[in-house]
């Protein structure tokens, strides 16, 4: 039996999930505030959400800073701890994957179970972060190797797998791309330049302020924008796309490089610094992407930008996505679960 512990903030980590469940079986139980979600074969508990009126003005909610979300005398983390601690007495799990809780990775390992920890990217230092990579026995990235997204001072060495970003969608054929089958390659329309809105932060954000220059300069451009799109429509909608604006969250870039596409990404001010890290490295590669920020929007050539960035081969994110990261990760798992990590 092998255990996943889906975050409830984000639908990165219920994706991701479901990705390696496929790969996994039905010996996988979801382990969430979630419902279950569709499609899902496997079991599936759905945990006690950890907030409520008494965290409200939550007390000492880090345990002075060595943990991210312990409130003294919380209801709901008592009963979600509860319910873990009586799961893992009677389903015996031979592995836990945390994506991604420091708190529950914890306390899995004092209850002697194996740990597997989905690492972020960003700048990872502080104390509750160093503890959950400390007590893994191996800790998944999702980027290729060789790309520096996680600065952290606890060393991983042999135990961090980075195993490729991971997309809800297959990775598409487009010119250049020899993992795919060009022959099926979606035909982008003539000068569609997508936006991806994502949500997560506070106010406008930066990719807004981008987007707004490029706006301007690129008057005969179409823009059309995504928010809160199902599945299907963000698939759909990047199939027609010759350039595409994004946010630098680690899900949106992983569906725009499946689907070969251009990029302008935009780092937006998250936690832990988790986009302005993978920006960085995205901007050191030779990936066809462009990493904007509002003051360098303001000065750039945009009209030269546009047509270099719609001359640019997409298949070259094929080093990001190739369509095999859900695999790669799933055989970590395995390899912890049976003992031969």
């Amino acid at each position: 039996m092998i255990g996943y512990y889906v975050h409830h903030h984000g639908s990165g980590h219920l994706s991701r999930a479901t990705a390696l469940a496929r790969m996994l079986g039905d010996d996988l139980t979801g382990l969430s505030s979630l419902a279950r979600p569709a499609g899902w074969t496997g079991d599936w508990l759905q945990l006690p959400a950890d907030t409520g009126p008494d965290t409200d003005e939550p007390i000492d909610p880090t345990a002075r800073g060595a943990l991210h979300w312990v409130p003294r005398r919380a209801a709901g983390v008592r009963a979600r701890a509860a319910a873990l601690s009586a799961w893992f007495e009677r389903a015996r799990p031979r592995v836990i994957v945390t994506d991604v809780s420091v708190e529950v990775a914890l306390l899995a390992r004092l209850h002697g179970v194996p740990v597997v920890v989905v690492a972020q990217p960003g700048r990872r230092d502080d104390e509750a972060h160093r503890l959950a990579y400390r007590i893994a026995d191996r800790v998944i990235g999702f980027w290729p190797a060789g790309f520096d997204v996680l600065q952290t001072a606890e060393p991983l060495g042999g135990r961090l797998a980075t195993v490729g970003a991971l997309s809800r969608f297959p990775a598409a054929g487009r010119t250049g791309d020899t993992a795919t089958d060009t022959a099926q390659a979606p035909v982008p329309a003539p000068g569609e330049i997508l936006v991806f809105s994502g949500t997560g932060g506070t106010g406008p954000g930066a990719l807004a302020a981008v987007v707004r220059a490029a706006r301007a300069a690129l008057p005969e451009r179409r823009f059309t924008e995504l928010v809160d799109a199902s599945a299907a429509q963000v698939e759909a909608a990047l199939a027609r796309a010759s350039l595409v604006f994004s946010h630098c969250g680690q899900n949106a870039v992983a569906e725009i490089a499946s689907a070969r596409v251009p990029a302008v990404l935009v780092a937006e001010e998250r936690p832990f610094a988790e986009q302005e890290s993978l920006a960085a490295a995205l901007a050191a590669s030779d990936l066809p992407v462009e990493v904007m920020t509002p003051e360098s929007a303001e000065s750039a050539d945009w009209t030269a930008l546009a047509a270099r960035l719609g001359a640019t081969d997409g298949g070259g994110w094929a080093a990001w996505v190739d369509g095999a990261a859900a695999e790669r990760a799933a055989q970590v798992i395995r390899d912890v679960a049976e003992d031969r990590s």
